[in-house]
């Protein structure tokens, strides 16, 4: 027995006029209704940190994961004239060439007189130097 109904038998025993009598009713009754709020209202708040702590575990394991990914993918950049060359995980650990425009790899094609190229067509980045100018500087700039 709550303590609305405790006061509504303690209403019927005490004399009162009818209209004291159906105000302190119809406070009872808001009361009542405001308790059920209250109840429902806690066992949602119960549930959402329940659910924030689930996430909170969740956002620690992806940021965890995240930065093993990023460790793992880490790379070491360089610009050699005016291409972009790469060394990492996804290379092999050897030095290539990619475009500075778009990060794609580039092209250095087997004619000693033509410039390097995007292999991206729609890119459309071309190298200002020659082939034989590209190799050479690589080889100088890169072993150090």
């Amino acid at each position: 027995m709550g303590i609305v109904d405790v006061a509504r038998d303690a209403l019927k025993e005490i004399p009162l006029s009818e209209v004291l009598r159906e105000r302190v009713s119809l406070a009872l009754d808001r009361l009542s209704d405001a308790e059920k709020k209250i109840e429902l209202l806690q066992t949602e708040n119960g549930g959402l940190k329940a659910q924030l702590e689930r996430e909170q575990v969740d956002h620690a394991q992806t940021k965890q994961k995240l930065q093993q990914l990023e460790e793992i993918l880490k790379e070491e950049v360089r610009f050699v004239s005016d291409i972009e060359f790469r060394k990492g995980t996804r290379t092999g650990g050897i030095w290539k060439p990619f475009c500075p425009k778009c990060h794609l790899p580039v092209v250095i094609p087997e004619m000693p007189h033509y410039p390097a190229l995007c292999s991206d067509r729609k890119c459309g980045w071309e190298s200002a130097l020659q082939a034989r100018e590209i190799r050479s500087a690589q080889l100088q700039e890169l072993r150090r």
